[in-house]
């Protein structure tokens, strides 16, 4: 087994590289791609109703800087807020729509969280702990502790 580690090493890597294009045959039939039926539609998961960003413009700045020290033309797109829970905890959530994943900063610690689909709003979960929400509101459950009503500053 050990010895087809790194033959699936360098086969993951052959399969994510693509090979070079072929310019186009202007004598060939133009291709196109069939439109998305509703049908088809309807049964794509949707993107989580994620709040608005409320990134400051520092941290918009300080993600651009950081962008283009590493050649990216722009930032990974992330919405960013920072909620006051029932029990006075503050909490900050980064939501990265196109990863799927937020990221729960709460008492200096991040949690990194995985997307569950929901018919609406928004739901996000690692191990025990789990938040809900829509709009300007959300939900966090951690482990057997007391559900946490949370409202976005």
């Amino acid at each position: 087994m050990r010895a087809s580690l790194p033959l699936l090493a360098l086969c993951g890597l052959l399969a994510a590289c693509k090979p070079a294009e072929k310019p186009a045959d202007p004598a060939a039939p133009a291709e196109t791609t069939a439109p998305v039926t509703p049908a088809a539609e309807a049964a794509m998961p949707a993107a989580p109703e994620i709040p608005p960003d409320r990134s400051t413009p520092a941290q918009l700045a300080e993600a651009k800087a950081a962008a283009e020290k590493i050649g990216m033309a722009e930032p990974t797109r992330v919405s960013r807020g920072t909620w006051t829970c029932d029990n006075d905890e503050k909490i900050e959530l980064r939501f990265f729509p196109d990863q799927g994943i937020a990221v729960l900063v709460r008492g200096g610690q991040n949690l990194e969280m995985q997307s569950v689909p929901t018919a609406s709003g928004f739901k996000y979960q690692s191990g025990p702990t789990t938040i809900q929400g829509k709009g300007e509101e959300l939900q966090m459950n951690v482990g057997m502790m007391a559900t946490a009503k949370c409202k976005l500053d």
